[in-house]
């Protein structure tokens, strides 16, 4: 398991470097803050084959971040969403808060758009927009998500109630 979420973790570190210097981000402006964690979402009803709405939960958590200010952090966000195990989250917009573990570090808004791409099987999510509040705003940021590709027999019967992978957030600086 050690080994698959290495693998998991380098495609998210590979797909967020790729990407930023696709959009030219790294070269505009100055890294202020990079995070690498975990992020978990559950669905309910559980995910199958067929589509249908389901109320999700994406949690995540950054147990080591670069700058010292806010040096981790975590996160919480509910979601309403037509899925299934083919299609674990449709692209749109929205907005999430990061809460640090430096009481002096403000919770963090992150307004975003996101896609998703299938790269090596795996869902890549890819959150890109502002921070409008708190600790680092006006800074523009890059949230990299990796979701394990779902069992096609529970995606079947029962369905997959939850999903887990590495994650990176980027904050840069104008």
């Amino acid at each position: 398991m050690a080994r698959r979420f290495g693998s998991f973790l380098a495609l998210v570190l590979i797909t967020a470097g790729s990407l930023a210097g696709a959009t030219g981000a790294a070269s505009a402006a100055t890294v202020e803050q990079v995070c690498v964690g975990t992020w978990a979402v559950t669905y309910d009803p559980p995910i199958t084959n067929t589509p249908r709405l389901v109320h999700g939960n994406l949690t995540g958590v950054f147990p080591a971040c670069t700058n010292l200010v806010a040096p981790s952090g975590s996160y919480g966000q509910a979601f309403t969403d037509t899925v299934s195990c083919a299609t674990l989250l449709s692209a749109g917009a929205a907005s999430r808060t990061y809460t640090w573990s430096n009481p002096l570090a403000a919770p963090t808004t992150f307004a975003y758009n996101w896609t998703v791409s299938d790269v090596g099987g795996q869902a890549v999510i890819t959150n890109t927009g502002l921070i409008t509040g708190g600790t680092f705003a006006g800074a523009s940021a890059e949230q990299v998500a990796v979701l394990v590709t779902p069992d096609v027999l529970q995606c079947g019967g029962a369905g997959i109630s939850s999903l887990t992978g590495p994650t990176t957030l980027t904050v840069f600086r104008p």
